[in-house]
């Protein structure tokens, strides 16, 4: 529970305006989701063969079946799911926490606007939570609305390397945030990220207004992870000479006209992917197979599917090892170098079904998007490709320009390193998601429209599209594009 305690006198702030003495409420509360999770449920109590069961619908009928077997466990379980539902009604539906109170519920998330609501007008309140508290999309509201309204004096995020908590994952973020009240506001936030060691913490720590952070996080006020202020600084000049490239409130805020979606869930749609052994009776020409009247396309993965490279990596000669390990065999030269040659897939799909979640969307034969899997630290972040048009796995989002002439100089500039800088100082997790997609800076197309003397007077987009096509137009799939 928060602790309600007085600080004394102090001297003047200069940083924040802060003077004087105050109540603080502090606080490290639970950090678990509210929605019963059934593994960690049956792992806590010893029960590892339903915890570790194939798929949710095994686990499903292993624990109806304790109805019979384990009458205490079943019932033990019921409970447990009953209380927790009846406490995620109230975080949702009572009113209460109108900030926090939406999604899949945190308990650290509703504490902390706990403990900004009950801190006094002059306090503060300090929290310990996971680093999701800025980032996450379920806690954007309260954290938007806490810098919007000049009350996060705070946030500074630590890596868990150095085992400051050696219970919880290395790799784990956790963050501490301080919060004042309405009448104490900080007119600039003291940030830090990526700190290993408190003592680290005046070497990091560097500070930005309220306006700048939401310059660059416009839809959500969530907050960008900085290493150092030299990263702030660039990034927020970016945002100063380029807009996002959708600003969700404002009407004139998709300049390029873009809308996103994804085609095949991996786990959703499984019924609909066919391998080999179900084609057996089909004709196969090297990327898709026919079966009289009915043509069957690969499925493409994300990881299939590289910058201007739609043959990335194949599942032809994948061993266990790699299959196991989620990563792909890539292409020998010889075959990148024959343009007849494609990646192998792993599943077909029955082209009706790809031309029925394309209808309305998309008449191209290519297609253009980015892998969803990514994380600051890879050699690349932000990876954009152009394929053939054909089945999709979810974790390649895929976007459709209004001008579809206008992809050339989106794929492009998305594959720039400049692109790529930025799109690492926004993600704080391992999904690209349509949220920081669209948060990211990015020029308008009217950047490609003008002429310039470096571009012997061609605009831009004439001056890039032979360079993006020739890396591109590798195989004769692509020539559509």
């Amino acid at each position: 529970f928060p602790t309600v305690f007085s600080v004394g006198e102090r001297e003047d702030d200069p940083t924040t305006g802060w003077s004087g003495g105050f109540s603080c409420v502090v606080g490290n509360p639970p950090w678990e989701r509210v929605k019963i999770q059934d593994k960690e449920f049956f792992v806590n109590i010893g029960r590892a063969d339903i915890a570790d069961a194939a798929t949710a619908a095994i686990r499903k009928k292993m624990v109806d079946a304790l109805a019979d077997t384990d009458h205490c466990l079943h019932k033990a379980y019921t409970d447990a799911l009953r209380q927790s539902e009846a406490t995620a009604h109230f975080l949702l539906k009572s009113g209460r926490y109108p900030l926090t109170g939406q999604g899949d519920v945190n308990t650290y998330s509703v504490f902390a606007e706990t403990m900004r609501t009950i801190t006094d007008p002059t306090g503060a309140a300090g929290i310990l939570t996971p680093t999701g508290l800025a980032t996450d999309n379920t806690t954007a509201p309260f954290f938007s609305d806490t810098l919007s309204a000049n009350r996060l004096y705070a946030f500074y995020d630590f890596e868990n390397e150095a085992k400051i908590f050696k219970d919880v994952h290395n790799q784990f973020r956790f963050a501490v945030t301080v919060m004042s009240g309405k009448a104490r506001q900080s007119k600039r936030t003291r940030f830090a990220f990526y700190t290993r060691y408190v003592v680290d913490l005046a070497s990091r720590r560097f500070a930005l207004a309220p306006e700048e952070v939401l310059k660059m996080n416009p839809n959500t006020g969530t907050l960008p992870m900085f290493r150092t202020r030299t990263d702030a600084d660039i990034t927020l000049r970016i945002y100063t000479r380029h807009p996002v490239l959708i600003r969700d409130d404002d009407p004139d805020g998709n300049p390029w006209g873009l809308s996103f979606t994804r085609l095949f869930d991996m786990a959703n749609d499984a019924g609909l992917f066919n391998q080999p052994k179900d084609l057996a009776d089909a004709h196969f020409n090297g990327w898709s197979y026919t079966r009289r009247t009915r043509e069957y396309v690969p499925l493409y993965e994300a990881k299939m599917l590289g910058h201007f490279d739609h043959r990335f990596s194949t599942y032809r000669g994948a061993t266990q090892k790699q299959l196991n390990k989620g990563s792909l065999p890539r292409p020998t030269d010889k075959e990148h170098d024959d343009a007849d040659t494609e990646a192998l897939a792993r599943y077909w799909v029955d082209r009706v079904e790809v031309d029925t979640k394309l209808a309305d969307k998309w008449d191209r034969d290519w297609l253009l998007g980015w892998r969803d899997i990514a994380r600051a630290s890879d050699f690349r972040t932000f990876a954009p490709s152009v394929l053939p048009t054909s089945a999709v796995g979810h974790v390649f989002p895929l976007a459709f320009p209004r001008d579809p002439a206008a992809a050339v100089s989106l794929q492009g500039m998305w594959s720039t390193f400049v692109f790529d800088y930025v799109a690492r100082q926004k993600l704080s997790g391992a999904h690209m998601t349509y949220n920081i997609v669209k948060q990211l800076a990015c020029p308008a197309p009217e950047s490609f429209a003008t002429s310039s003397a470096w571009a012997q007077e061609r605009t831009l987009a004439d001056w890039v599209c032979p360079y993006v096509l020739e890396l591109s137009y590798t195989s004769w799939r692509l020539k559509p594009y």
